[in-house]
């Protein structure tokens, strides 16, 4: 029966693989643990890092928002109240529980506006009231005569009051041109309608 001569060569090849020693072969491992290292920096510790300081500083920016919130929420009353003070709402209707009532309070009204303005009314009619919706219209007519910067200041300084008055069929008439001055007075008429409010059981 044949033989196989120790000497013959192996048909398994040699998987070992010898490693440089020395100074070489460690400076090899040196190398191949430092690149070890940086691969799991750049792969697993930075993106850690970088995440942990963007949760940083979303968190601080979210904390500084809430204590601006929260500081304007604490003076929000405070400004409130000095809109209130600096802007009073304004009085769009008239007082008075009947019409005869709230007619008399926007004579009184008109005759102070003249009275500031320096103008003297020459008549001051209540006309009729009107129901208007949910509200009943006041009306007056009044005549005056006044020069023309005086008559445009009361027809302002009326169409800004309070109670809020509008200002309807408004007739001028002036001196001949040959007679005509600065100082001159125009004769005027117009009506000023004021509203209040109508009464639930729709009596006056």
């Amino acid at each position: 029966m044949p033989t196989c001569s120790s000497s013959a060569p192996s048909l398994v090849p040699d998987m070992e693989t010898a490693l440089p020693d020395g100074p070489r072969g460690q400076f090899l491992a040196a190398a191949l643990t430092l690149t070890v290292l940086v691969a799991l920096w750049f792969g697993l510790a930075a993106p850690l890092i970088d995440w942990y300081h963007d949760g940083a500083e979303d968190l601080a920016q979210r904390r500084a928002l809430l204590v601006r919130m929260q500081q304007t929420a604490e003076t929000l009353p405070m400004l409130e109240h000095q809109s209130a003070d600096a802007h009073p709402a304004p009085t769009a209707l008239l007082a008075g529980a009947t019409d005869a009532l709230a007619a008399a309070a926007m004579q009184n009204a008109v005759q102070g506006m003249a009275t500031t303005a320096g103008v003297e009314l020459t008549s001051m009619e209540t006309l009729p009231a009107e129901k208007t919706g949910a509200y009943r219209r006041i009306g007056l007519r009044v005549s005056l005569a006044a020069p023309w910067p005086v008559l445009i200041g009361l027809l302002r300084t009326a169409g800004h009051a309070q109670p809020q008055m509008l200002i309807d069929d408004l007739q001028l008439r002036s001196a001949p041109m040959q007679e005509r001055s600065a100082a001159g007075p125009v004769s005027a008429s117009f009506t000023l309608l004021a509203f209040r409010a109508a009464p639930a059981g729709g009596k006056p």
